[in-house]
């Protein structure tokens, strides 16, 4: 039920504007996009994420900011499982406005935040 809304709202805010891009699937690409290998069987990959809005998407989204980036980090943790992709520490997914970003687009910064620290020490896109 909380997947559906989930995937109702990132339609309403993302779709109408850029059809072609799903939010989802650029969390997953940046996963893909910048793995490191640790070695046999250990692959790394970001685990902290911006998703940076326009203004008004983000105003749109309202508190719901705030249940919609968990979500979208299980997408991440059921991405990175069926990869067999590790993380230096917890998943998150943070929605942020951004003046700087055109209407109807986002983008996505990645990082990889080992447990028990704050953002970034590594950027990778």
């Amino acid at each position: 039920m909380m997947e559906k809304w989930a995937a109702e709202l990132v339609d309403r805010v993302f779709r109408p504007k850029r059809e072609s891009v799903e939010v989802v699937s650029t969390l997953r690409r940046e996963c893909d996009d910048n793995i490191m290998i640790l070695g046999r069987g250990r692959t790394l990959v970001p685990n902290a994420f911006t998703v940076a809005l326009p203004q008004e998407s983000h105003r749109e989204l309202g508190s719901h900011a705030y249940q919609l980036g968990p979500v979208l980090a299980a997408k991440v943790r059921d991405h990175a499982a069926s990869h067999s992709y590790v993380f230096a520490g917890p998943v998150t997914v943070t929605l942020e406005s951004d003046p700087t970003v055109d209407t109807g687009g986002y983008r996505i910064q990645s990082s990889i935040v080992p447990a028990g620290r704050d953002r970034p020490p590594l950027t990778t896109g």
